[in-house]
């Protein structure tokens, strides 16, 4: 029995007239009147009354119609949830983030895209180190990262760019150079700088090392920080001074200020990585959605 046998007889149990239920199905009636036969056949038993003038449905006639009125519904709603699966409309989605990707906005202006693209997708969002993230994707632990370049991806995963932002300096609230509107980077030469955590192939801090190199100093590297917030934190207890993105201003702590560094042309980057031949629908969405953000050039 296939689901065509049980579609025609359902025509013909709801119209009780051959005619109007071939016409209903665009098919001709010779051919709607064998396929009800056949699947009489099938299941051994008569499932309309011919004997009359109308046609009426036995006992059998009537149980199989219930059934298979239900049997209908519920094939159509599989057959919708798979091809909207494969529109990318259901499913899951594993998102990593850097700490700093909420507080510059891009987090919530990508996800908030998605999610109204996607309302009955299940979203997973982690906040996460960079290398926490690296080693979750390539282990298929995480489906899209948003990370922080310089940063050496693992094979097969790619990323494209969706923000950039200046630098500016956070230093504590009684630091000598927090009085003016800017700073020059040189008057920091003597400074403890407080960088990001790092790990092979993940280094923010390099920011920091060629921005001083560009001033004529090297930098004396102090404590690192987890995150942005952490590092800001450091500097408002007096450990030292650190540049940080822009987007960090957001953050008010008591302690630390930012200003502006004069001539500093190195710009903080948020990128978005994810699997180079990404198999699943709903992931592809996402990044569809992502790149409407990429930056161009």
């Amino acid at each position: 029995m296939e689901l065509r046998h049980l579609r025609y007889f359902l025509a013909v149990a709801e119209e009780l007239n051959f005619g109007r239920a071939a016409e209903r199905l665009g098919i001709a009636q010779p051919g709607l009147s064998q396929q009800v036969r056949a699947l009489e056949a099938i299941v051994g038993s008569p499932l309309l009354d011919r004997s009359r003038r109308a046609i009426r449905l036995t006992l059998a006639g009537e149980l199989l119609a219930r059934e298979a009125r239900e049997i209908l519904a519920s094939t159509e709603a599989l057959l919708e949830t798979s091809r909207r699966a494969g529109r990318g409309e259901v499913g899951r989605i594993a998102v990593g983030y850097v700490a700093s990707a909420a507080y510059t906005g891009m987090l919530t202006a990508i996800v908030g895209g998605f999610r109204q693209a996607s309302p009955d997708v299940e979203l997973v969002i982690s906040t996460l180190a960079m290398q926490q993230q690296l080693e979750a994707i390539a282990e298929d632990a995480l489906d899209i990262c948003f990370i922080r370049p310089p940063v050496t991806l693992p094979p097969g995963i790619t990323s494209f760019p969706v923000l950039q932002e200046g630098l500016v300096m956070a230093l504590p609230e009684a630091h000598p150079e927090a009085g003016g509107q800017s700073v020059r980077l040189a008057a920091f030469a003597g400074e403890t700088f407080i960088t990001p955590e790092h790990a092979s192939g993940v280094s923010f801090h390099r920011h920091t090392v060629l921005a001083c190199q560009a001033a004529g100093f090297h930098p004396r590297m102090g404590p690192q920080g987890r995150d942005f917030v952490t590092i800001a934190s450091l500097v408002a207890v007096g450990l030292g001074v650190a540049l940080v993105p822009q987007s960090l201003e957001r953050i008010r702590l008591p302690g630390v200020v930012y200003r502006p560094v004069e001539g500093l042309a190195i710009r903080a980057e948020m990128a978005v990585a994810h699997r180079r031949a990404e198999p699943s629908p709903v992931v592809r969405r996402f990044i569809a959605v992502a790149r409407k953000f990429r930056l161009k050039g």
